[in-house]
């Protein structure tokens, strides 16, 4: 999406106002979980959400800015303004922005990126790993714009979740994970390849950051999981509690995209595609991407 958004917009105004961004020509990049802008005459990126994100996007910043003081490979906030901005019921952090050609990373170069990742420790107290908790919050938020027996059908799978998750097993250790580890939050810079939406960055089991690549090769048919995990150096499918975790990975990522349901027609058609699919037995059947 590359929609141009109108100077009139004054929440958009204001968040760069107080960040001392200059917003004129800002293009709209994405929307799903965050709206994100390219900010041209700035060099930036601004990420917006929910004021009730706002430490999620404080603990992005912290995480960055710790990532850069040991020289991982990640996004970089923006310096004119190092913290997140609170206004209107939403916040919204800069980064700085970078090009992108016409071809993404490939997801193999993401596996290089998580066992450094997962070898780090940062010097600060890390959020426990809760994906259940993140789509229930997920779920409230979009109290109004989903069916009731959707609502409830999730809500459901969040319950039996809950009571499953505690005693499933993990061949990996428990670590740093990225939390949302997939192709689309791998960015270049320059002939390099970066790490961003650090939202999710916690303490996990490590084998979760490896399942979203499974999961999209087995949801979208991309033919990338097997050299990917080769070149991690673990099968995650092979793991016991792997077919748990694909159920977690599911549904967050039917859950992720609900703040955008009330504006964007496409994502509500294809969760509600989503949703049939999971309520037949089988529960297989490819997915199509969010547009």
């Amino acid at each position: 999406m590359n929609t141009v958004v109108p100077l009139g917009d004054g929440i958009l105004l204001e968040l760069c106002r107080m960040a001392g961004m200059d917003c004129r020509d800002a293009r709209l990049i994405r929307v799903c979980a965050n709206a994100v802008f390219h900010l041209p005459r700035a060099t930036a990126v601004v990420r917006v959400a929910s004021a009730e994100m706002a430490a999620k996007a404080r603990r992005a910043v912290r995480m960055a800015h710790w990532l850069e003081s040991i020289g991982f490979p990640a996004v970089r906030v923006h310096p004119a303004t190092p913290e997140a901005v609170v206004v209107e019921g939403v916040v919204a952090t800069f980064w700085e922005y970078l090009p992108q050609p016409r071809h993404a990373p490939p997801v193999v170069r993401l596996a290089s990126l998580l066992r450094r990742l997962h070898e780090e420790s940062p010097p600060f107290p890390l959020p426990p790993w809760d994906p259940v908790a993140d789509a229930r919050s997920n779920l409230l938020l979009a109290t109004g714009t989903l069916q009731d027996s959707d609502r409830e059908f999730l809500l459901d799978w969040c319950d039996r979740l809950d009571g499953e998750l505690p005693a499933n097993q993990y061949s990996l250790p428990y670590g740093l994970i990225h939390g949302d580890a997939w192709a689309g939050n791998l960015l270049w810079s320059g002939r390099e390849v970066v790490l961003c939406d650090l939202d999710q960055m916690c303490h996990g089991p490590l084998e979760w950051d490896l399942v979203p690549t499974v999961v999209n090769g087995l949801r979208f048919g991309h033919p990338t999981a097997e050299e990917f995990l080769g070149a991690y150096g673990f099968d995650a499918r092979a793991a016991e509690g792997f077919p748990l975790l694909r159920q977690v990975r599911e549904l967050t990522m039917l859950t992720g995209a609900l703040p955008a349901l009330s504006s964007r027609p496409s994502i509500a058609r294809e969760i509600s595609r989503r949703i049939s699919n999971l309520r037949d037995s089988s529960g297989s059947g490819e997915w199509t991407p969010y547009e």
